[in-house]
């Protein structure tokens, strides 16, 4: 045999074998990926119809139930509940189970829920099943980050991940439009068993849920993580989903027509190795021990030296983040309502806390011809036109943003898209506090509540600086944080909004421009480097 004999057998050899990816670059970016981003859009937009429905709802929900301002306040934040208390369950199953095996059977099980919530009797079942509802959401709200993530080659991973946040921000435009179908509606019927009268609401909520159950369909037919696959050592699934990955995106091109996947071994990428080693030392041990260890291993890792930082920084960062974005959120059609109440009435120029606490006094008094009734002083059964309108504008912002912030990841890095993105929307917070000019305070405002876009961001950076074994957990505890701040701004707000205004908007403001300082300390992503591992064996 030859020199040049021999060199071409190596050749061949060695382009048999690969790191997994390399392996996911070979498969080609086609119609496959694609799929796979719009299906993780629908499950992102799912969890937001889910957990953000409520709001729309809320103040028909509280006539039909006659709930107090307390117990509204429960209801608006008990499906948060669920999901900040079982992130971290969910987060190691879909580690050490696998991401398909935890987010289908949870996705069918929320719309099953949340069908059995529509029929709430009371307050007390309204909260127990909307606790569920947000249990079962857990399951598939920061999971499927890691699962998009994994069917992509480090160069397009970070660019999929903010596709599928896009399709879910895109699909949210019509969020206002499908409550105002169902919840503006005027039919009712009576159901004798329960004692109940079905109203729109009730429908509204089903009808948030419906995705969830489509999507759940739809997992069926698609296959496992490789990523997790390999971790797994179940090395020839991992193989047979790459080759069919490869096969659906070349049908789509006619240049690779001709293109063959000649891989027949995966080797893990350098930062994924120790995924390996674990995963066999507790490979079939079921007792309680074990599962403890378990439980050990792919928790206490992200509190470790190796990954502490990240672990703090994106937890305090995504907690700022939805603190101001969700929590605040939820007193945006308190605030919204307050100042159309004044511009209808007034002319005079206010600053945004001062019509706040203005329009609660004894001394504002409505003109005959306002279009705009003090919520309070009446039973609401429909929303107003003007709620819709704004928050689709909200959302058509947002959405914008959000375009900017994709092509702005192509030539940016995206530690400084973060910085940008929350200093924006924090000074835009402060700015609407000083300015005395109503509307223009709300639509300065409303940027300040695009400081989702942080959370879009920080998920993809997550997705990138962790390796497979801890990515899911990671992406869950980080949001379970995050949600906490929800949660914390939602009652925070509601505490202070009126006596101690300028503070709690200011203070939300001020910690958005903090995050993004702190932004600037998260470390770069996990190097995916090209030199296979020489001192791993393959298990085939």
């Amino acid at each position: 045999m030859t020199k040049f004999d021999i060199t071409m057998k190596k050749k061949d050899e060695s382009s048999k074998i690969a790191t997994i990816d390399e392996a996911l670059e070979r498969t080609h970016f086609g119609r496959f990926n694609l799929q796979i981003i719009v299906f993780a859009g629908a499950v992102l937009n799912n969890v937001i119809l889910e957990s953000v429905g409520m709001s729309f709802a809320l103040p028909v929900v509280a006539c039909d139930l006659d709930l107090s301002y307390q117990e509204q306040g429960i209801l608006g934040a008990i499906c948060f509940l669920g999901i900040i208390i079982s992130s971290h369950f969910w987060g190691l199953l879909a580690d050490t189970m696998g991401r398909k095996r935890i987010m289908m059977p949870t996705l069918l099980m929320g719309f099953v829920v949340t069908l059995i919530s529509s029929f709430s009797i009371n307050f007390t079942m309204m909260v127990i099943l909307r606790f569920l509802s947000g249990i079962f959401i857990s399951g598939s709200s920061a999971t499927i980050y890691a699962y998009v993530g994994e069917f992509n080659c480090e160069k397009q991973r970070n660019r999929a991940v903010l596709y599928a946040s896009f399709i879910a921000a895109f699909s949210a435009i019509f969020f206002p439009l499908l409550a105002w179908i169902f919840i503006n509606q005027e039919w009712q019927f009576e159901v004798p068993l329960l004692d109940i009268t079905y109203k729109p609401w009730r429908l509204f909520f089903v009808a948030c849920g419906v995705s969830g159950f489509v999507c759940g369909i739809i997992f069926h037919y698609l296959p496992e993580s490789p990523k997790f696959l390999l971790g797994a050592n179940r090395h020839d699934e991992a193989l047979e989903v790459l080759r069919y990955m490869h096969q659906k995106n070349i049908k789509s091109n006619k240049k690779l027509q001709n293109d063959t996947f000649e891989i027949t071994t995966l080797l893990p990428d350098l930062a994924d190795i120790p995924a390996v080693a674990a995963e066999t030392k507790t490979k079939d041990k079921k007792s309680f021990g074990s599962i403890c260890v378990v439980i050990w291993n792919q928790t206490a890792p992200l509190f470790m030296r190796q990954h502490i930082r990240k672990t703090f920084l994106s937890s305090i960062i995504l907690f700022t983040t939805f603190f101001t974005a969700h929590g605040v959120y939820m007193w945006f059609p308190y605030i919204l309502n307050n100042v159309n109440l004044y511009v209808s009435n007034y002319d005079e120029p206010k600053r945004l806390c001062d019509i706040l606490r203005f329009t609660q006094s004894s001394n504002f008094t409505l003109s005959e011809q306002s279009e705009f009734p003090v919520a309070e002083k009446i039973c609401v059964t429909k929303l107003e036109i003007d709620t819709y309108r704004h928050t689709m504008s909200q959302e058509i912002i947002y959405v914008g943003l959000l375009l900017s912030v994709i092509y702005a990841n192509r030539r940016f890095g995206r530690t400084p898209i973060l910085f940008i993105v929350l200093t924006v929307c924090g000074l835009c917070g402060i700015l609407s506090l000083l300015i005395a000019s109503p509307m223009v305070s709300i639509y300065l405002f409303l940027i300040m509540l695009c400081s989702g876009l942080g959370t879009n961001v920080m998920n993809a950076i997550v997705v990138d600086v962790y390796p497979t074994n801890l990515r899911a957990m990671a992406v869950c505890i980080s949001l379970m944080v995050g949600r906490i701040g929800s949660v914390t701004g939602s009652n925070v707000l509601g505490a202070l909004i009126d006596t101690h205004c300028e503070e709690a908007l200011y203070s939300s403001s001020i910690s958005l421009v903090v995050a993004a300082v702190l932004g600037l300390l998260m470390p770069k992503a996990v190097s995916e480097k090209k030199k296979k591992p020489q001192n791993i064996e393959n298990d085939n």
